[in-house]
């Protein structure tokens, strides 16, 4: 799989020239081999991913009674075998008037560390990754009486990642090779109840753990920071993320045709990963830094009324840190740069929101079988705004001229319609529409620098002062993801 980003930037208000679109320093220090990325405006950024795995498991199941207790043992065992290819380059370019990238040519065209500036970077990355997962895992669900259940369960899980760095082969600061070992046994228990026959009370309590990603690990070096996450450098192992779980719920029906649960959850993280700041300016690193909280409450219902199917859904969610940290953000109004549009730090504070989660979810859905073989299906799906990354202390304040935009999304809601039809026992043909009404919306987005004001208008050099160091202040807006807009899928199933 190939990947081309194009993207545009300003580096710095004192390089970035005082022509609209420096289009003839960019080419001319490109030929000249020296400091393209002190004079270009553009990045074509290139990637290539070839990615193979194979795995295999078994279970046996054992089903009997025991001292009086009626039990049902399972066990089983998988294993998994990734291997990864990973390139990437970065050709400088500058931006048009039309907001295309161009990229240039000549010795110094490309991010590979050739060229004599100091301040000129190695954007370079051809990476082999073999990743392979042993997991040994039993349960046991005992009925205690007839009314209560009982599962005990655990998993053993042994993770290897051995990265191979074909341009520094040699491990140490700068490069991806490395060997990292996980292991990990996490248990579970989960209590069921049910003393009437319309109610039902459950609980559960589980440990989870994960392994850091191959980007976790190769962009971990504080000696050896990134610009960007997927700009690898040095990989010094990190701890595992692990996580307690712990939910209560209760559930019931009615003598008609309603059911619903009511369920609050916790999870609490440790050793979390985070993309934590540099002393250099604009770079940063993966590092294990605290804890994280995620608790809320569900909602759920369905009801059945003859050929109407009536169900909803209500998620709120508490997602904040639990641990104190500093990061970057030369976006966010609130950092600590020497001037407003400067290079800064914020620092996140115990209780914070965690960007890009949402604080409410809802979904109702309405499904209809006017006939035996034909079923309709709409639904709402409504979704809270988020806090943009790069707004992890929640302070972003626009104030219209160094820094632009909210530093969070807007709610949104998007309506879906389908149909099914089962022509035969053998064919079905299904109609689904996404986003019926093309909703406009965002669900993610980020602080950071841009070449555009207000208006849209590019601006090569926002502000001429304050000069600080031999820099300019740089503008900054929220960037936004946008949602997928309406969509139309026709399908035909044949079962054989």
């Amino acid at each position: 799989m190939a990947a081309a980003n194009i993207s545009g930037f300003p580096l710095s208000g004192e390089t970035q020239g005082n022509t609209p679109f420096p289009r003839y320093r960019c080419i001319a220090e490109a030929l000249l081999d020296t400091e393209p990325n002190e004079k270009c405006n553009g990045l074509i950024n290139r990637s290539a991913t070839d990615q193979r795995e194979w795995g295999a498991s078994m279970e046996a199941t054992l089903t009997a009674t025991f001292a009086g207790l009626h039990q049902t043992l399972t066990f089983g065992a998988s294993y998994s075998d990734s291997q990864a290819d990973f390139a990437q380059s970065a050709q400088f370019a500058y931006l048009t008037a039309e907001r295309g990238v161009v990229g240039v040519t000549g010795p110094g065209a490309f991010a590979d560390g050739t060229q004599q500036s100091e301040t000129a970077f190695d954007a370079r990355v051809d990476l082999h990754g073999r990743t392979t997962n042993l997991g040994l895992y039993g349960t046991d669900s005992l009925m205690l009486t007839g009314t209560l259940r009982v599962d005990l369960s655990a998993r053993y899980d042994r993770t290897s990642v051995g990265n191979r760095d074909r341009i520094t082969p040699v491990a140490g600061t700068g490069s991806l090779t490395g060997d990292h070992r996980f292991s990990a046994f996490n248990p579970a228990i989960a209590v069921a109840w049910m003393p009437f026959k319309q109610l039902g009370f459950d609980a559960a309590i589980a440990q989870t753990s994960r392994a850091p990603s191959a980007i976790e690990l190769g962009c971990s070096d504080p000696a050896s920071p990134c610009r960007l996450p997927n700009a690898l450098a040095g990989d010094p192992p990190l701890n595992q993320v692990t996580a307690t779980t712990l939910e209560v719920g209760v559930h019931g029906s009615t003598h008609g045709p309603l059911t619903w649960r009511i369920g609050a959850f916790r999870t609490d993280s440790r050793n979390d990963i985070l993309f934590v700041a540099n002393d250099a300016a604009g770079f940063g690193y993966f590092r294990n830094f605290g804890r994280t909280r995620r608790q809320g409450v569900d909602l759920d219902a369905t009801a059945t009324f003859g050929a109407v199917r009536l169900s909803g859904h209500y998620t709120w969610l508490d997602a904040t840190y639990r641990s104190s940290e500093h990061v970057g953000a030369s976006g966010n109004s609130s950092n600590d740069g020497v001037a407003p549009g400067f290079d800064g730090t914020i620092a996140i504070s115990r209780g914070n929101r965690i960007p890009l989660i949402p604080r409410s979810i809802a979904k109702a859905a309405v499904g209809w079988d006017p006939i035996k073989r034909l079923s309709l299906d709409v639904d709402v799906i409504a979704v809270s705004g988020v806090f943009a990354r790069g707004n992890e202390n929640n302070a972003h304040v626009p104030d219209g001229v160094y820094y632009l935009g909210a530093g969070s999304t807007r709610p949104y809601a998007v309506i879906n319609c389908g149909a099914e039809l089962h022509v035969t026992r053998a064919v079905t043909l299904t109609l689904q529409v996404n986003n019926l009404l093309d909703k406009q919306y965002a669900t993610a987005a980020q602080l950071a620098a841009t070449a555009f004001d207000g208006t849209g208008r590019f601006v090569a050099r926002p502000f001429a002062t304050p000069v600080i160091g031999g820099e300019r202040p740089l503008l900054s807006s929220t960037f936004y993801a946008p949602g997928a807009p309406r969509s139309v899928q026709v399908s035909a199933r044949i079962r054989l």
